[in-house]
This record gives C-alpha cells, structure tokens and sequence, in this order.
C-alpha cells in the first residue's frame, strides 16, 4: 500500500489545489502493477484506506483527485457527492 500526500500530485505540485475526492487504485495480483479497479468517492484519504481495508485489498494506493471543469453540471441521481465535491471545488478555484 502506499499513500500519497494529501495536497499534493505525482510530482508533488499541486499548483495550490486542494483534492476535490479522494480514490482507492487496486491492483492485479503480480509485479507488474496492472490496475484492476478504482473507487474515487471519498471526501478523506482515511476514509479511503478504510474502505481498501475492510475490503481485504492489499496492493493499492490512495490517491488525491483532481477535476478540471469549466463549469459544473447539475448532478445526476445518485451523485450528489461527486457534484457537491465539484461545487466545492469551483468555488475554491474562484470559478476557473
């Protein structure tokens, strides 16, 4: 398992964005790192390694996540999270 920083990208730039979600990578059983599924609902990085827990994943990897939008449709049934998370986010970015 490895976790990254909470505000950070790959590279560890994260241009002054804060992550809109969080997401779980889980990969395929080997050493060649293939991605099996990813489940990106959720608002922390603990609550996200929670889930990869209690699911008895043990390759994956918690990642910030990132959307760039230029606006934010209505959110469809079901969403809400996901669109209040990009709601959020617009207004964080000063609706960039």
């Amino acid at each position: 398992m490895t976790a990254t920083g909470e505000n950070t990208t790959g590279d560890g730039n994260t241009g002054g964005r804060m992550p809109v979600l969080y997401g779980v990578v889980r990969f395929e059983p080997g050493g060649e790192r293939q991605v099996r599924d990813t489940t990106i609902t959720f608002d922390s990085p603990a609550s996200a390694e929670l889930f990869a827990v209690e699911s008895g994943w043990h390759d994956y990897q918690v990642t910030p996540l990132f959307f760039f939008v230029d606006t934010v449709p209505a959110p469809a049934a079901g969403r809400m999270l996901l669109g209040a998370a990009l709601a959020r986010s617009m207004r964080r970015a000063g609706g960039r």
